[in-house]
């Protein structure tokens, strides 16, 4: 917003520097960032237009400024309004937003001056809203410049969040009716709160490259800007596949966890204690049990008899990961919110690589399955996300029942050439209908299966996935 006349006030002695926002107003100790400031701090997070209003509007206020009465700015508003109404049309006649006796015209230059001097300021009522909702301490920066441009670059993601050049204003979102300005500051704040929130295995996942979560070797502390770039996954539609993730996490029938099995083992190469077997044991007790004899014969041949004497063990240690093969469908329309839906039970499963619990095997299908891809290491992991994250479907008929089929030989296979699995699970991601009745308990062999119908009912999947001891999603 242009201000003719703008008010001024002092950085340093002898410098003037102009006010560019009406809606608030600094604190004495604080003074409000130059056109050159704001510049750079846009180009460091990479923003490439913002308004300056705004900007100093969340500069002020994050300085412990206050936001202005619409009556102290209202009369600069339709100045600005006047200025700027073009010369009615060749009926002489202004287009207004209100209608005036069922009519969306007038001849009345001051109705026209009217009506939009309402729409304006009801703009700036929700740019106002937007101010006093937003949390700009939960940003990444280290002062109220750096946390704005970080705020605005999430803003910028939002459909109408960013305007054309460095004047920026009007912004669109706040022009939309359909906007809720302090639900939007919210839903942002809410962002920042779930960047907090995300233990290593998510950020993992969310990063596949690990570029977005280093570490600052000299400070040990995670850099703003990389803050920044999960923020800005998450806005792009990655929430909803964080959210997806952690929801699973509840299920205990959707836990993965690996097997340990210890055998007694001559030539192993661990050792442990456990509670000597018998009398014929005695002689590998240790010297401080021995020393219970010299104190009361009777207490040690009764510790001989109880058994509670330890010798030591070799053991050899062998662990089997759960294996988990993920199906997922391939159609066109597995698109979307679908995607990032069916990215967030990826997500969840691939966790479990990283923890070093289960081996993971995903492959699109649709009258067949596709390649089959294998995650075991957690590089793996990272790797196969950020493949199927990119990954854009054209598969055309899906056949549901041969490609759970065709997956369980393929488990099969693996475990009966030697793979170190055990406890075998299938995971469907479709958005078909079909029925799958023609697939039996039999066919799996034992195998637990988990069904997800992705925004489509399919009571045949999500009842036999029950069945099998697994988990069922109708409408997911």
């Amino acid at each position: 917003m242009s201000i003719e006349n703008p008010s001024t006030m002092k950085r340093s002695e002898g410098e003037i520097l102009p006010q560019y926002t009406f809606r608030t107003r600094p604190p004495s100790t604080y003074t409000p960032p130059l056109p050159e400031e704001m510049r750079e701090a846009a180009t460091a997070v990479a923003l490439k237009s913002f308004s300056r209003d705004l900007v100093a509007d969340l500069c002020n206020v994050a300085a412990g400024g206050s936001v202005l009465t619409p009556s102290s700015y209202r009369e600069n508003v339709k100045r600005q309004v006047e200025a700027d109404l073009l010369a009615p049309d060749n009926d002489g006649e202004w287009k207004i937003k209100t209608e005036i006796n069922g009519k969306q015209y007038t001849k009345v230059r001051s109705f026209a001056v009217a009506d939009r001097l309402a729409n304006k300021m009801k703009y700036h009522q929700n740019v106002v809203d937007f101010i006093e909702s937003i949390d700009l301490s939960k940003f990444p920066g280290s002062s109220p410049l750096e946390q704005t441009m970080s705020l605005l670059k999430l803003l910028s993601q939002q459909k109408g969040g960013s305007g054309g050049g460095e004047g920026g204003e009007p912004l669109p979102i706040f022009s939309d009716e359909k906007t809720d300005s302090e639900n939007l500051a919210q839903e942002l704040n809410e962002v920042m709160d779930m960047v907090d929130s995300m233990d290593q295995d998510e950020l993992d996942m969310m990063d596949p490259e690990g570029k977005s979560h280093e570490i600052d070797k000299n400070s040990e502390d995670e850099k703003p800007i990389d803050k920044l770039k999960i923020a800005e996954d998450l806005v792009s539609g990655r929430a909803k596949m964080l959210e997806v993730s952690r929801n699973l996490d509840s299920f205990s029938k959707m836990q993965l966890k690996k097997q340990s099995l210890v055998t007694p083992d001559p030539a192993g190469n661990e050792r442990r204690k456990r509670r000597m077997k018998d009398p014929s044991e005695l002689g590998s007790i240790s010297p401080v049990d021995w020393a219970d004899k010299q104190i009361s014969e009777t207490m040690f041949w009764q510790n001989v008899i109880d058994r509670k004497y330890k010798v030591p063990e070799k053991i050899t240690r062998n662990e089997k990961k759960q294996v988990v093969f993920i199906l997922v469908d391939g159609s066109g329309s597995m698109s979307g919110e679908k995607h990032f839906k069916a990215s967030g039970v990826v997500m969840n499963r691939l966790k479990a690589v990283i923890s070093g619990d289960a081996v993971v095997y995903l492959s699109v299908f649709d009258s067949k399955m596709s390649k089959v891809h294998k995650a075991e290491t957690p590089e793996e992991a990272r790797e196969l996300i950020k493949q199927y994250t990119q990954q854009n479907f054209r598969g055309g008929s899906t056949d549901i029942a041969g490609c759970v089929k065709s997956a369980q030989g393929y488990i099969e296979k693996e475990i009966n050439s030697g793979a170190r699995l055990y406890k075998p699970e299938i995971v469907v991601l479709t958005d078909e209908d079909t029925s799958v009745k023609s697939l039996t308990k039999a066919d799996l062999n034992g195998t637990k299966m988990h069904g997800f119908a992705m925004s489509v009912s399919n009571p045949s999947l999500v009842a036999f996935a029950q069945s099998t001891g697994g988990v069922g999603f109708d409408r997911f």
